[in-house]
């Protein structure tokens, strides 16, 4: 039976903000595919609409991510089937559409089905800050071997690997014993901006001085003792002429960060809550520096990670301050768009920090290189051509 060109896509949000996911199935629509989108439904939000040539559908509720909703993800793709849609390819991201993936497969088993695996689920660490109870802690920790198990039987039923960079794709496809018959990495770089400079954003809004350099970090959550920040705030606590801006969700996650910078009383440490996505650029070209500063050696997710942000501060055009994991220093040494530091020296954020700031116009002029180099218009091409490869496989 020939493959029609519609692809389902499955996704764990209500998609109003996920970039990875609208820049991948936006590129297939541009393609000549039609995708429909499986999303969680909100009462915010239309339970049907159409983004930019997407076919959006809103019908997951939260019992998909109870644990103790044994059939939640059967019902859930019974719900999908009802909707009578002729797809050939199921595109999955991360685990738990993943589990809906397989049951939609079993249901239709000439689809063919293509995990899109966004982190390494299986060695991401619990974020404990925030638990005040034991009894939480040890739930959650049994929830995550369980999800962790899961994973791993239900990737046995997949045909295509989708990862965010080298060095995932590859320990991946190791880790679930499987060979799938074809294996991409995609990284989530954004498309060329073009960014208004005529405003000064940050300096305006928290009267950040002109003789202050800005170092910005922007995340959709920040978490304390996850992303080594601590550390960064208290080499930079005592570093005169320089303003630390986070932009990021003020929510309960970012609440520790927030009252340690309060009980230190360190005055040069700005909050922003998180901006819609059009903005980013413009907001991001306003500081001098972009911190990606996550320093974990012991959980592979966070070492093999090769964060959104990156990309971000290259599209704006600001250099890079980042640890030496292998897939930030990969790009970093490659383009010299930045420097990367090892924070087990003393001082290794400040002092790459201004290593950064006495050699900018060489590092501004090597980004605004990088920034045309490393965009999606480029990037897309290698999801194309893995969708060209899976209909034409046989």
């Amino acid at each position: 039976m020939a493959k029609t060109n519609h692809v389902l896509f499955l996704l764990d949000n209500s998609f109003t903000n996920d970039r990875r996911v609208h820049r991948e199935a936006q590129t297939l629509v541009q393609s000549g595919y039609e995708v429909t989108l499986i999303a969680v439904a909100s009462k915010e939000l239309p339970s049907e609409e159409l983004i930019d040539g997407i076919r959006v559908i809103r019908l997951l509720n939260a019992e998909i991510f109870d644990i103790k909703k044994w059939n939640a993800h059967r019902e859930a793709a019974e719900k999908i089937i009802q909707l009578g849609l002729n797809w050939s390819v199921i595109h999955a991201h991360d685990h738990t559409m993943l589990s809906i993936g397989c049951e939609l497969k079993k249901m239709k088993p000439n689809s063919s089905l293509i995990y899109d695996s966004h982190e390494l689920f299986s060695s991401w660490p619990l974020n404990v800050s925030n638990y005040n109870s034991f009894t939480i802690l040890i739930k959650s920790f049994i929830v995550r071997k369980i999800q962790i198990w899961k994973e791993r039987r239900n990737a046995k039923k997949v045909d295509y690997l989708i990862t965010v960079n080298e060095s995932l794709r590859s320990y991946l496809s190791e880790y679930f014993k499987v060979k799938p018959k074809k294996t991409l990495a995609v990284r989530n770089i954004p498309e060329i901006s073009t960014v208004n400079a005529s405003t000064n954003i940050l300096r305006d809004k928290f009267a950040i001085p002109q003789s202050h350099s800005i170092l910005v970090f922007i995340g959709a959550n920040i978490y304390a003792k996850t992303l080594n920040l601590e550390q960064v705030l208290s080499e930079f606590a005592t570093t005169t002429n320089v303003s630390v801006v986070f932009i990021c969700s003020l929510n309960e996650n970012a609440r520790p960060i927030q009252e340690m910078v309060k009980t230190e009383g360190w005055q040069h440490v700005h909050f922003h809550d998180k901006i819609a996505p059009a903005q980013i650029a413009e907001f991001l070209s306003m500081a001098d520096v972009g911190l990606v500063p996550t320093w974990n050696k012991k959980d592979l997710s966070y070492w093999y990670a090769l964060d959104n942000k990156l990309f971000e501060y290259i599209n704006a055009g600001i250099p890079v301050l980042a640890t030496i994991q292998p897939e930030y220093k990969l790009i970093i040494d490659e383009y010299h768009c930045g420097i990367c530091v090892n924070p087990d020296e003393e001082n290794a954020y400040v002092r790459g920090f201004i290593k950064i700031m006495e050699n900018l116009a060489y590092f501004r002029e090597n980004i605004q290189k990088t920034s045309t180099i490393l965009t999606w218009e480029k990037e897309q091409e290698k999801l194309i051509q893995f969708y060209n490869a899976i209909y034409h496989y046989d």
